[in-house]
């Protein structure tokens, strides 16, 4: 089970590594519309609508695991779902364009609702719409970040949501393996602690705050010099931590209201990519955010 966790592991780490590699390409935005479709598939599932032979079949619990078989039963929900995923992280290509394109989705997901009026619980239509809709935006700041910045600010920049992301869970795993004592959230996810939380925090915070200074050296010698302002980013990295761990958080209490362990297996030993994206989808807006007003990286 160990080498499989590895193995995926690995693969994973090659996919963020090619991600970088090739930053200020639309293979960013290719990469975050397979996410958020993949994601998409995974919550659908999740929560009780899930893809079965072109039908939507409804498992959810209130049915009593009784499937719906009927004709295309809410399908328009999904494809709706599954363009908002795939055409979202590619919006930014044409700079204003994302209002214009998120007005034009709801108005499509609303004109549906009333043409399917009775055939759909509202229910339904909300998480649908709420899951087709915030999953992309999340996975569209990585390109936003990307955009709004320079190169090497934004790679900067995406290194850090992913990594207060990431390591915090893995800081706050060990930490709580060793030192955890107090719950943090017991009925959504009990083997949490408050000890593990605080360690999580201050791992991830150290670590970025640490590869900071190889990172200034290596562009100062590939003749890109930059200043990184240290206080301002110790003083967000914390703050990055929590939200992420809030999303981890928000993730196993949808996997614990629905019964399920994991939310996928295209990554095994490691579940899907929600199991692995969870926290990302939460730190990805909020870097995006704090770095639009402040700059953590000074281009000399």
């Amino acid at each position: 089970m160990l080498l499989v966790r590895v193995r995926s592991a690995m693969v994973l780490l090659a996919i963020v590594a090619a991600a970088g590699i090739f930053f200020n390409t639309l293979l960013l935005n290719v990469a975050a519309a397979v996410l958020s479709v993949l994601a998409v598939l995974e919550l659908f599932k999740a929560t009780g609508l899930t893809l079965e032979r072109g039908l939507l079949v409804d498992i959810s619990p209130t049915s009593g695991g009784a499937c719906n078989t009927g004709p295309m039963r809410e399908r328009w929900l999904l494809d709706l779902a599954l363009a908002g995923a795939v055409i979202i992280p590619f919006v930014t290509v044409f700079g204003a364009a994302m209002p214009l394109m998120l007005f034009a989705l709801a108005l499509g997901y609303f004109a549906l609702l009333v043409k399917n009026y009775g055939k759909v619980s509202l229910g339904n239509f909300a998480t649908a719409m709420l899951l087709g809709t915030l999953v992309p935006l999340s996975f569209t700041c990585a390109v936003l970040i990307r955009d709004s910045h320079s190169v090497e600010a934004g790679g900067f920049y995406l290194l850090i949501a992913l990594g207060t992301a990431w390591v915090s869970d893995i800081g706050a795993y060990f930490a709580g393996t060793f030192f955890g004592k107090r719950k943090l959230a017991p009925k959504v996810s009990p083997k949490k602690t408050i000890e593990g939380t605080i360690g999580g925090i201050v791992v991830s915070a150290g670590l970025i705050l640490l590869l900071g200074m190889p990172f200034e050296l290596l562009l100062g010698m590939f003749g890109r010099p930059v200043i990184i302002n240290f206080v301002p980013l110790g003083i967000f990295l914390p703050l990055f931590s929590i939200i992420g761990m809030l999303g981890d958080l928000s993730a196993s209490a949808v996997k614990r209201e629905y019964g399920i362990k994991d939310f996928g297996a295209v990554m095994p030993g490691h579940g899907g990519v929600m199991d692995r994206f969870d926290s990302v989808l939460f730190t990805l807006p909020a870097v995006y955010l704090a770095t639009r007003h402040i700059e953590l990286i000074t281009m000399l």
